[in-house]
Parts: structure tokens; C-alpha cells; sequence
């Protein structure tokens, strides 16, 4: 700029250094001023970058001239701000993070190095501009982890874990000591399910502390130990009433830890499951108990037998079939089974079962409801007159008991409760119709395995002795 206020055409050092001597003020009549602020700096879309506003300011005595300077001033200034375009917010061109440099100057400031003249260039662009030229920063947004379960209740939480399986509600345990405590909840295990799995060392134990009531292990491999040592107090008692531990695959001693921890079952299955004196003992503590199933299990001895019938008072189911009983068995059997007794399987004693020994039963358990002696070779036409006096019968199997002529079974007319009968493999089609021509209202033939005392019968594999084994 030269000593009249001109700016310097050549926009270089000299002109820059006059712009830091005066006061930028135009007369917007002097387009003189205007086209070599273009030429020195570009275009006016290089102002707002840059920092630079024009004012504009006409010296006059006219007042109305004066007024519409002051318009027109205010016109170009808020132009020149926006980048020579209306309604554009100075924020749309200007950030926090615009710096000028060789980008954004004008051709005529090239020479214009990083350093001194830039820190000095922007403080004054700073000065001209104070009141109508700001910068804003961009708000930094951080990203905040909230837990949202602190706002729920262990109510609300405990409903959440009830919907989910055993392996999941596990891994929930691992995720925070909240989330362990829920899941120890005793309502979470009630039901459990565990059949066809195999079980490391302690599992089962630390399984069945959370207070599981129904447990269902059938054809499941139980390690040894069932408690891990020191993992329980020596005197702690499961919380179980229904086991099902049929075809499991357990030994002698395993089975032995594992009822001796159980003095509340109210139903028990050991089908084809080993057993020995001890496990016997443990059975016969548990008073309360109502059915239990020992189908083809070893080890039923005469001692071990009368250990358990000897105490359980309570039974309403039992199922000795297929055990192999001897004779002297058998009778103590018949003798001392409680006389409470509804439902009784005694099938597969070939031999020991005899017509003495079903007058004994009868006369003990007059209030047998079920009764199944198939298989029980022994037994005579004689067997049919003690069965007519049992008044509450409603089902009886005699199948394959070859020695039962097939004119006696006439006499089962006089049991009106009757409503099932199973003579498998006994009569041939015609007298199986002439037998159901004299029983219109009995199901004749209808099952070909025993439900006595058994905890899944047909296909109902997800509950035992009628209660849900999964959530």
C-alpha cells in the first residue's frame, strides 16, 4: 500500500506489511480499493478462510447517505463473511483446525513463509476482525460404558435368568459377582436335566448344592467323586425328592456318596443299576420314600431286601422285576412289604413266585390297585381266585405264565374295577377276541412294558413321574 492508502498491485511483502500499518476501510464508491483487494488476495471466497473482513465506510456530511453506507456496509460485510453467499453461516468455511498456509493464501502472499509473518498475520487478521469474525470447536463426544443392570432390581434380573438354559445361566455366573449370586438363585436349579451326559469329578455335586429337587441322570457317567473334598460340609444333606438314575452309569461307590447325601427322596429309580449292601442302607434312610424302581438290578440279596422293605413304610410303587429274587426273598417280600401298597411288579420270578406266595400278597395288600406277575411260571388257575379278591384291581399282567389255564380268566368278570389286562404271548387270536367279547369295558393287550414305579414311560422323556425335568 502506498503512501495515498493504494494497495500494492503486486500483492507482495510491501503490501502485506501496509495492511499491518492501517486500518482496512474502504469507500464502497472506490472500486479502485475493491479490485486490487481481489487481485492482491483472489477471490472473496479467500477472505473468510483467511480471517479477513472488509468494512466499508463512506465520510460525508450527507445523512442519508450516511444511512445507506451503513446498510450497504453492513450488506458487504456480512457477503464477505460468508464467502460471497447469502444465508451461509461463517461456520460452514470456518473450523477450529483452518491454518493459514500455502493452500488457502492468495497468489500475491506466496512468499509468505511458515513462521513469524504467519503468527503475525493471524494476530492481526484477529484485531480487524474482533467483533464480527469468531472460530468454534466441535463439542468432543466420549463414549461413555454404562452398566444398565445397576438400575435393575435382583428381582427383575432373577425373571431374565429363568429363561435361559443351565449352560448359559453357567456363564452368567462368570460375568460379575451380581450376576454369580442371582444365579445361585435355588429357584433356578429346582429342575434339572442332566440324562445322557457325562460328568467330570464333583459336577454332580456342585450341580445338586444350588438345591436341586427333580434330577433327571438317566443314562448319564458319573465320576467319582461326587463331591469334591472339602467342597461341602461332612454333614450336608441334598435337597433332592425325585432321583432318576436309570441305566446310569455308576459305580458301587459313587452311588453309595451320592445317596448318602439324600434323605428327603420321595421317588427313586435305580433300573439296571448296581447296587451292594451299603447303597441298600442308604435307601432304606430315606422314610418318606413313595415309589421306588429297581428293575434288573444286581445285588438284590435276601439281607439287602429286607433292609429297605423293612423301613420303608411309605411305599406305594414298587418294582423288584427281573432282579433275580430267590424264594426265601420273595417271601419276606410278600410278608413285610408295607400294607399300604398300591402298585406292585414282582414279573421275572420264574421260579420263586408261587400260588402260596400270591396268597400271602393278597391277604398283606388287599388294596392293590396294579399288580404285574408276568413271566411267573409257578403260578396255577388256583392264582385266579386269589386275584378276584383284590376289589380295587384295575390293571394285572400274567403274561407268559403258561400254567394258567385260559377258561380261568372268565372268573376276572367279578372284578368290576378292572380295566386292563395283558396276557401276551398266552392266547391266539380267536380266544383274544372271545376274551374281549366277555370284557367289553377292559383294554385287553394295551401295554407291553410295566409303568409300575418307573419315572418316563412311551415318549415323555423331558419329565419323570409326571414333573417337568427342563424350564
Amino acid at each position: 500500500m502506498d503512501a495515498d492508502g493504494r494497495c500494492d498491485t503486486n500483492g507482495g511483502p510491501t503490501g502485506i506489511a501496509a495492511y499491518r500499518s492501517k486500518l482496512l476501510r474502504f469507500d464502497i464508491s472506490d472500486q479502485q480499493h475493491v479490485r486490487l483487494l481481489k487481485r492482491s488476495f483472489g477471490t472473496e471466497d479467500c477472505l473468510p478462510p483467511l480471517g479477513l473482513a472488509v468494512l466499508l465506510n463512506k465520510e460525508g456530511n450527507d445523512d442519508e447517505d450516511e444511512c445507506q453506507s451503513r446498510k450497504q456496509r453492513k450488506t458487504v460485510s456480512t457477503m464477505s463473511l460468508n464467502g460471497g453467499h447469502k444465508g451461509r453461516s461463517p461456520l460452514a468455511n470456518v473450523s477450529n483446525n483452518a491454518q493459514p498456509g500455502n493452500n488457502n493464501l492468495p497468489p500475491g502472499a506466496g512468499s509468505i513463509q511458515h513462521g513469524a509473518n504467519d503468527a503475525n498475520l493471524r494476530k492481526y487478521f484477529s484485531v480487524v476482525n474482533d467483533e464480527q469474525f469468531f472460530l468454534y470447536r466441535k463439542p468432543t463426544v466420549k463414549a461413555i460404558m454404562e452398566d444398565h443392570f445397576v438400575r435393575l432390581s435382583d428381582e427383575i434380573i432373577l425373571h431374565i435368568f429363568r429363561f435361559l438354559p443351565k449352560k448359559t445361566l453357567i456363564r452368567c455366573g462368570q460375568v460379575s459377582k451380581r450376576f454369580n449370586q442371582v444365579s445361585l438363585d435355588e429357584t433356578l436349579w429346582t429342575r434339572l436335566d442332566l440324562s445322557c451326559r457325562s460328568l467330570r469329578e464333583g459336577a454332580l455335586g456342585r450341580v445338586i448344592s444350588r438345591g436341586t429337587v427333580i434330577l433327571r441322570l438317566a443314562q448319564a457317567h458319573v465320576s467319582n467323586p461326587v463331591f469334591q473334598c472339602g467342597s461341602v460340609d461332612p454333614c450336608y444333606e441334598t435337597k433332592l425328592q425325585f432321583l432318576d438314575l436309570s441305566m446310569c452309569s455308576i459305580e458301587r461307590e459313587t452311588l453309595r456318596e451320592l445317596l448318602s447325601r439324600c434323605r428327603s427322596l420321595r421317588k427313586l429309580s435305580l433300573e439296571n443299576v448296581p447296587v451292594d449292601t451299603e447303597c441298600c442302607r442308604e435307601i432304606a434312610c430315606n422314610v418318606n420314600l413313595e415309589a421306588l424302581n429297581l428293575t434288573m438290578c444286581e445285588g438284590l440279596e435276601y439281607f439287602n431286601v429286607s433292609l429297605m422293605v423293612k423301613k420303608l413304610t411309605k411305599l406305594h410303587s414298587l418294582n423288584i422285576s427281573w432282579t433275580q429274587l430267590s424264594r426265601s426273598t420273595v417271601d419276606y417280600v410278600v410278608t413285610h412289604v408295607t400294607p399300604s401298597l398300591l402298585r406292585l411288579n414282582m414279573a421275572g420270578c420264574r421260579n420263586s413266585m408261587t400260588d402260596d406266595a400270591l396268597q400271602k400278597l393278597v391277604d398283606r395288600c388287599p388294596d392293590l390297585v396294579e399288580l404285574d406277575l408276568s413271566d411267573c411260571t409257578h403260578l396255577t388257575s388256583q392264582a385266579m381266585k386269589m386275584v378276584c379278591k383284590l376289589k380295587n384291581l384295575e390293571y394285572l399282567s400274567l403274561s407268559r405264565c403258561y400254567n394258567i389255564n385260559v377258561t380261568s380268566y372268565l372268573q376276572l368278570s367279578e372284578l368290576e374295577p378292572l380295566q386292563f389286562l395283558d396276557v401276551f404271548g398266552l392266547l391266539s387270536e380267536p380266544a383274544l377276541a372271545m376274551l374281549q367279547t366277555s370284557f367289553p369295558g377292559v383294554g385287553i393287550n394295551k401295554f407291553m412294558h410295566s409303568s409300575v414305579a418307573r419315572p418316563t414311560v412311551g415318549s415323555r422323556r423331558t419329565s419323570i413321574w409326571g414333573m417337568r425335568t427342563r424350564d
